[in-house]
């Protein structure tokens, strides 16, 4: 056998040191598994003295392992043979620089000729060689770890929209104000209102856990004879203080005295538990704020005036703007929830299911006043 070049033979102090760095629990694997390569390595009288392969045996590394940290002990000492090797910056060569990277994924990739306007992996990899950013090739794992580096992150990309309504910043400030000020006064209730239509034939977008093959939603039609409605509307109202929804199906659509009734019905929910003022923000719709609302409002609150109740106060959102009612993130779960996959549910089952998610009393359907007078003419033309 060839005759050792770098003999790493420990002094005391080294000794101590190696074996306090392997009991650490600080200590990094790398640099335990080099102090325990030079503690077997040591030739000292009273070291272990170990060849090079069973070291690498021992420890799982390669003999040229064992070498190098013994050369780099004989040639530049202990710390040396322990720390990594650093590069030098001289030398030292990036395949991408993530700033350069950052500006081009901020371009659209039309601009260098693609025929897509979002970047993929592969498609920046591909143009970073293209227009020089780097020598030759570089993969998509490559442009991954490097926008990693940059704060570029891979992220779901979110349906943008903005109200074109010129008094935007003010009316969401009034509508910040009152759920501000609602806090400070527990007799206060702020009400997000809304209407919406339970189809009983669409079919929502849906995710379920299966075993087997993904649970099949079933295209369905409306039976011929068929006495229900195609879809039922109805009135909610998301309570800020509870969050909890009160809903009131309607006979037929929304109109403004049908809109009154639902506010009538509301305030004397919220006096029995002795509420005083209901915060109604709702949106722009025509029986928000045509007459039979607004002069039904405006009653309501001089009666309340005079005897007591709940005062109602409007807060209108701006224009397009649904991201500020927060009772509309509650009716999309709602319908997925009542969701029968293979059969078309009845009237009656909607109401229900839908009762059952809000946990709501099933009451009779509100009407409008000329509804009513409709059906009870032909009734009171018959006893005549």
């Amino acid at each position: 056998m060839s005759r050792k070049q770098h003999i790493v033979a420990l002094k005391q102090r080294e000794r101590e040191e190696l074996v306090g760095l392997v009991a650490s629990a600080k200590t990094s694997a790398l640099t335990q598994t080099r102090a325990y390569i030079l503690l077997k390595a040591d030739a000292a009288p009273t070291g272990p003295g170990w060849d090079d392969a069973r070291i690498a045996d021992a420890f799982m590394v390669s003999v040229a392992t064992v070498e190098r940290i013994r050369r780099r002990y004989a040639g530049q000492g202990l710390a040396a043979s322990l720390a990594r090797k650093l590069q030098d910056p001289a030398t030292r060569r990036r395949v991408l620089d993530p700033e350069r990277l950052q500006e081009l994924v901020r371009q659209s990739p039309r601009t260098f000729g693609k025929k897509t306007s979002t970047w993929t992996l592969q498609l920046l990899a591909d143009t970073c060689s293209e227009i020089g950013l780097v020598d030759g090739k570089v993969c998509d794992e490559t442009v991954r770890r490097t926008l990693e580096r940059a704060g570029v992150k891979w992220r779901r990309t979110e349906l943008w929209m903005t109200s074109p309504d010129p008094h935007y910043a003010e009316k969401k400030a009034r509508r910040d104000r009152f759920i501000q000020q609602a806090g400070r006064h527990p007799e206060w209730v702020i009400g997000f209102v809304d209407e919406v239509w339970w189809s009983r034939i669409a079919r929502p977008r849906l995710r379920a856990w299966s075993a087997g093959d993904p649970v099949k939603l079933h295209v369905v039609s409306r039976p011929e004879g068929d006495p229900d409605p195609v879809a039922l509307c109805c009135y909610g109202l998301l309570r800020q203080d509870t969050n909890r929804v009160l809903v009131r199906f309607v006979e037929g659509r929304p109109v403004g005295d049908v809109t009154a009734q639902f506010l009538a019905w509301a305030c004397e929910q919220l006096r029995s538990e002795g509420k005083s003022r209901l915060i109604v923000i709702w949106d722009d719709a025509s029986w928000h704020s045509g007459r039979p609302a607004s002069d039904w409002i405006a009653a309501h609150n001089r009666q309340v005036k005079r005897d007591g109740g709940v005062q109602i106060v409007l807060c209108p959102l701006p224009v397009k703007s649904p991201w500020l009612n927060n009772i509309e993130t509650r009716w999309g779960p709602a319908k997925r929830a009542i969701l029968e996959p293979d059969r078309i549910l009845t009237g009656a089952e909607v109401v229900a299911r839908v009762c059952e998610h809000f946990e709501a009393a099933q009451l009779p359907y509100l009407k409008s006043r000329a509804d009513e007078a409709s059906s009870a003419e032909p009734s009171a033309n018959s006893g005549r």
